[in-house]
């Protein structure tokens, strides 16, 4: 026999993955801005340059997708870098969020890293005033672009 109650729907679940830090930013290694793919822009996009990086997981979580609540997990964890791009007069910016593989007790990108990308001005998110100067000469260091 049944007592009747139910549990109330808790409406469309999803599994999506999560960011988690695990350092501070730090400038991209050379390596990585010399060893990248680049992509070539096409009609109306830029290239931007990637700077900076940092390590982090990635956590699997049930999500329910109406309200964006956490409903269960971690469920998985994999390991993850964060890396900033930015055009070369440091007036745009792009953070991809990427798998990362573990080798030797540290976190390399992905086999396919892509150190340049191409993308619409519309897709990046302007750099304030304060912050330009900076990233403009990561660019310049890192990619000998002027």
């Amino acid at each position: 026999m049944s007592s009747g109650y139910r549990r109330g729907n808790t409406g469309p679940k999803k599994l999506k993955w999560r960011w988690k830090d695990e350092t501070d930013n730090r400038s991209l290694p050379q390596s990585w801005a010399d060893n990248g793919r680049t992509e070539s822009p096409e009609e109306n996009e830029v290239q931007l340059y990637a700077i900076q990086c940092r390590a982090g997981l990635l956590l699997e979580w049930l999500v329910n997708t109406r309200t964006g609540k956490l409903l269960r997990g971690p469920l998985s964890e994999k390991p993850g870098i964060r890396v900033l791009y930015v055009t070369a007069d440091g007036e745009y910016a792009v953070m991809r969020q990427l798998e990362a593989r573990e080798i030797d007790d540290s976190w390399k990108p992905p086999k396919q890293f892509t150190s340049i990308i191409a993308k619409h001005l519309e897709e990046a998110d302007p750099v304030p005033d304060s912050s330009q100067d900076y990233y403009r000469r990561g660019v310049e260091d890192l990619y000998d672009v002027e």
